[in-house]
C-alpha cells in the first residue's frame, strides 16, 4: 500500500473513529469525501496546487449524512468496545450521558451548555495549503513525496464523545483501521489529554501505528462543543512535523 494511500485513509478514518465513539451527523466535509478520495487513488499523478493562505477558517457547514458503520447513539462502556445502538430520545440519552459522567468524575459541562459556536479555526503551518481532491484536508507542496497531511472536520453535537477513554479510543481506531486496510493493526497511544480550549472540554491524542512498512504517527485534538470539532495531524517517519504542527494546534479557537 502506498504512503499516499496510507496518510489520506488514516486521516478519513480518524472522523470516523470520533464519531463512532459517539454519533451526530457530519458537516463541514463533503458527503462524497470517502468516494472522491477512492477516485483520486486509482490516479498515479500527484496533486498539485498553488500555496494557500496561512490559516484555515473552518465555520460551520451544511450538515450531511455521516458515513460509515456507526449506529446512532453508540456508546462506549468500560472494557473498550462498544455498546450496540439503541434508540432514545435526546433528553433521556443526556441524562444518562450525565449521570455516567458524574458517576466516572469525568466533565459533565458539555451536557448543560448552551454555548452556540460558529466554527474552529487555526493557523497552518507554512508549508500546507488546501488539497484540491478532500475538502478540509491540507497537504504540503511535495505531497504525496512527503505525505504529511492536517485534516478538518466538524461533526454533531455529541454529549456522549466526552465518556471517552484511552481504551475506547484505542479499541474503535483499531476496529477502523482493520475495516479500511482489512489488517489487524495495533495503535500505540503515547498520550491521552482530558483539556480544555476556549471554556470547552476537548481531547488531546498523540498515537502511532505501523502499516506494512509505513510508520505513521498523529497527533489529535476534538473538541466537544455544541459541535464536536477534530484537527489531526498527521505524518509518516519519512519527516518530522511535530514542532510545527504543536505550534499550529496552540493557535486553535473556536469562533463564537
Amino acid at each position: 500500500m502506498n504512503r499516499r494511500k496510507v496518510s489520506c485513509l488514516a486521516a478519513l478514518a480518524c472522523a470516523l473513529i470520533l464519531a463512532a465513539c459517539g454519533d451526530g451527523e457530519a458537516v463541514h466535509t463533503s458527503a462524497d469525501a470517502l468516494e472522491t478520495e477512492e477516485t483520486a487513488l486509482q490516479e498515479d499523478a500527484g496533486m498539485t496546487g498553488e500555496e494557500g493562505g496561512d490559516t484555515a477558517d473552518a465555520p460551520d457547514g451544511e450538515e450531511a449524512e455521516q458515513s460509515g458503520d456507526a449506529g446512532e447513539n453508540t456508546m462506549p462502556v468500560g472494557d473498550g468496545s462498544f455498546m450496540a445502538p439503541v434508540e432514545m430520545d435526546e433528553t433521556l440519552k443526556n441524562q444518562l450521558t450525565e449521570e455516567m459522567l458524574e458517576e466516572n468524575e469525568m466533565d459533565a459541562s458539555v451536557v448543560e451548555s448552551t454555548r452556540v459556536t460558529k466554527g474552529c479555526s487555526f493557523t497552518l503551518p507554512e508549508a500546507f495549503s488546501e488539497s484540491e481532491d478532500i475538502e478540509g484536508m491540507y497537504v504540503t507542496k511535495r505531497y504525496p513525496i512527503d505525505a504529511s497531511t492536517i485534516y478538518y472536520v466538524a461533526l454533531g453535537r455529541d454529549v456522549a464523545l466526552q465518556l471517552m477513554t484511552e481504551e475506547t479510543f484505542k479499541a474503535q481506531a483499531e476496529e477502523n483501521f482493520r475495516k479500511e486496510y482489512g489488517e489487524d493493526i495495533e495503535v500505540h497511544i503515547d498520550s491521552f489529554e482530558r483539556i480544555q480550549i476556549d471554556g470547552c472540554p476537548a481531547f488531546r491524542i498523540l498515537c502511532h501505528y505501523q502499516v506494512g512498512d509505513t510508520k505513521m504517527s498523529q497527533l489529535e485534538y476534538a473538541i466537544n462543543a455544541d459541535k464536536s470539532y477534530v484537527i489531526t495531524y498527521s505524518q509518516t517517519d519519512d519527516y518530522d512535523r511535530m514542532e510545527e504542527y504543536e505550534a499550529s494546534a496552540e493557535t486553535i479557537h473556536l469562533e463564537f
